[in-house]
């Protein structure tokens, strides 16, 4: 009698230790199944948003064509050129099933941010009076401080937009990028509550190329820097850590 109950108690151990495995096992394929269909809603809802941008812009360009007389604007003409193509490209290329974890979508979303910072600063640079005025107009900071970030940030723009291209330490670019577009959308927001009618001055205004990119506050704008934000973000947190192959 002892042996037979020690043998059913062995038998509910095994049976029990069955039953864990096999919960165990279907609760893992659930979280994979929800892991997977969390990835496909995150790249349609992304890839959407870019491609239709990108569509929206290239369907409203004006067909002449811009003007290269001035050798300062090419880089900001040619980006106006290239922007939606960037943004419809990487939008297709989420749509078609390109994984979040492919180095091309990583490739591609680091032209797109680096390209733009780099174009948003050559103006600013150029022109820091202009970009001093185009602050000012949203009335956050005293008069008297405008002519700090007015030199201070296109440099940054440019030298961050830099590394994005290059593939230099892209953790820290894209963690300095992510923050600057956090402040602008924030400065945007602050601009739709006041109800300004006012230039972003995301690319300056002063040159004729510039002028061309010129955006109204508005919630079109912060939606468009809301996407390069989730592609800043996402190159952020694909990036390497420091100390790897990447430093």
């Amino acid at each position: 009698m002892k042996h037979r109950g020690l043998a059913n108690r062995s038998c509910c151990i095994v049976d029990f230790s069955r039953s864990l495995s096999l919960s165990l096992n279907h609760s893992g394929l659930s979280m994979e199944r929800f892991q997977s269909f969390g990835q496909l809603l995150l790249r349609l809802v992304i890839g959407s948003s870019f491609a239709f941008a990108g569509i929206v812009k290239i369907g409203t360009a004006n067909p002449k064509p811009p003007s290269f007389a001035l050798t300062a604007n090419l880089p900001i003409a040619l980006f106006g050129i290239a922007l939606p193509w960037i943004e419809l490209i990487c939008g297709l290329a989420l749509l078609i099933g390109m994984q979040l974890s492919d180095p091309r979508l990583r490739t591609l979303a680091k032209m797109l941010i680096g390209s733009i910072f780099i174009a948003a600063a050559i103006d600013k640079i150029a022109n820091p009076d202009a970009f001093a005025k185009s602050i000012n107009n949203f009335h956050l900071l005293p008069y008297a401080a405008l002519n700090i970030p007015a030199l201070i940030l296109p440099w940054v723009e440019l030298i961050t937009g830099g590394m994005l291209i290059f593939s230099y330490k892209e953790k820290a670019a894209s963690f300095l990028i992510s923050g600057m577009l956090i402040v602008f959308i924030i400065a945007i927001l602050t601009a739709i509550a006041r109800g300004y009618n006012i230039d972003c001055g995301c690319f300056g205004e002063s040159s004729p190329a510039a002028a061309a990119e010129v955006t109204k506050v508005g919630w079109a704008k912060v939606l468009e820097d809301t996407r390069w934000l989730i592609a800043s973000l996402f190159i952020f947190l694909t990036s390497t850590a420091p100390g790897s192959s990447e430093e």
